[in-house]
């Protein structure tokens, strides 16, 4: 990916890219840090202070900053990743510099007032009590902690019901300070003139690093030795997740990883839709998720289905996932899956936001602005016997996750019992 501008300042890294035909500036700045980096008995910090920096800064409260971005119409979120909190930014070209300017004082120094810190607290804790009522959500909360136990990644951004109750304004103010030793990424898309541009390498090197001590950085994974969790809801409603821990996104085989989860699970040409939901009916929902991550990615296939079928869609599930183990992708299926990934990367640059979103993910990450590029190169090199090896390597011991009705546990473990027995 070409960039106009590429610039670094102590810890900041800025990036541009121009798109002069449109009239807008897309902006992301990742801060370095994330979900992964809550302390214990703080999990849910980085997401709680991520929303509460959108509510003032010492020199707005929460309805003046507010207005200044709704009055021009513009876009704005936060949020905590697993490795990074997240602030996008959208706007028309012309409003940039102020925006800017609001968007710095929210990273520099934002109000935390405690009644603002309050009401993201309430949101935060009724969104945990919506996620708590899915299935979905429970398997893969559950998923979580087989792969991650304590570690970093095993909780979600979100966080966990009491320790986010728990936290406290004073608190988020001490995790702010750790943002002054943070790596940070500024990438902007879009039309940016020449003010706009010196605007944001002024604010880079404004930025400079603080002395206060940095997040502990924590292990992603420290899990325990149980290899199925079965969270009883009662409901008609089974969900089945099943996972492993693989690596990270600058490691030589994540490229490869992701073709097998275009293989298995994206579009409905692929192999598990077709199998499970097309040729037996057994699914109401079914896909393969393959995250980004710093490190240990979760590649997760998972289906929806009735309690009547659940045992037969597990039966299914695990033959789909052995048959990555025990042959190689033949050529057409390969072929395929790389056309939909070539086409993925097309139609996920196609806005400001998105190309700005790309450069502070990679980056990041401390990878190159072209990497993708590069690696959908690499991969026309791959064949089917590569993508076996890769798959033997990183998803021979999976976990299982199951919501569902209690009387349902029984009969899946028999069926898990026997299948990872077999293998």
């Amino acid at each position: 990916m070409r960039l106009d501008l590429h610039h670094r300042h102590q810890r900041v890294e800025l990036l541009v890219q121009q798109r002069r035909h449109v009239g807008v500036m897309a902006l992301c700045w990742w801060i370095s840090g994330g979900s992964a980096a809550d302390p214990p008995g703080k999990r849910g910090q980085a997401h709680l202070l991520a929303g509460a920096v959108q509510r003032g800064t010492i020199h707005q409260d929460a309805v003046a900053l507010a207005e200044a971005l709704e009055s021009r119409g513009a876009y704005f979120a936060a949020g905590a990743r697993e490795d990074a909190v997240v602030l996008s930014l959208g706007c028309m070209a012309a409003d940039a510099a102020p925006l800017l300017e609001r968007l710095r004082e929210m990273v520099q120094s934002p109000r935390l007032a405690p009644r603002e810190v309050q009401r993201e607290q309430q949101l935060t804790l009724q969104a945990l009590a919506q996620q708590r009522e899915d299935p979905l959500q429970c398997a893969m909360t559950d998923l979580r902690r087989l792969l991650y136990g304590h570690g970093g990644y095993g909780h979600a951004p979100l966080g966990v019901t009491a320790e986010v109750a728990a936290l406290t304004p004073s608190q988020l103010h001490q995790a702010h300070q750790d943002w002054g030793s943070s790596a940070m990424v500024i990438a902007a898309a879009g039309r940016l003139d020449q003010s706009a541009t010196v605007h944001l390498t002024a604010l880079a090197e404004a930025l400079t690093p603080s002395h206060g001590s940095s997040a502990v950085a924590r292990s992603p994974a420290l899990p325990g030795s149980a290899a199925m969790a079965f969270h009883p809801q009662d409901t008609e409603q089974v969900v089945l997740a099943l996972g492993a821990a693989t690596c990270g996104l600058d490691h030589q085989d994540q490229a490869v990883l992701r073709l097998l989860h275009y293989h298995l699970g994206i579009g409905m040409s692929a192999r598990l839709p077709q199998v499970i939901r097309e040729t037996h009916g057994l699914a109401y929902e079914v896909g393969v998720l393959f995250p980004v991550r710093r490190q240990s990615a979760p590649f997760i296939a998972y289906l929806s289905t009735s309690a009547a079928r659940a045992a037969r869609a597990l039966e299914l599930l695990l033959a789909e996932w052995r048959r990555l183990l025990e042959q190689p992708l033949q050529p057409e299926d390969l072929r395929l899956a790389h056309t939909k990934l070539q086409g993925q990367e097309l139609a996920a640059l196609q806005t400001s936001g998105q190309v700005a979103e790309r450069l502070a993910l990679l980056r990041g990450y401390g990878m190159a602005a072209d990497a993708a590029e590069r690696q959908l190169a690499r991969l026309a090199q791959r064949d089917g016997g590569d993508c076996q090896r890769v798959a033997r390597h990183w998803l021979s011991q999976p976990r299982l996750a199951v919501a569902g009705p209690q009387a349902l546990a029984a009969p899946l473990e028999r069926v898990w019992s026997q299948a990872t027995g077999a293998t």
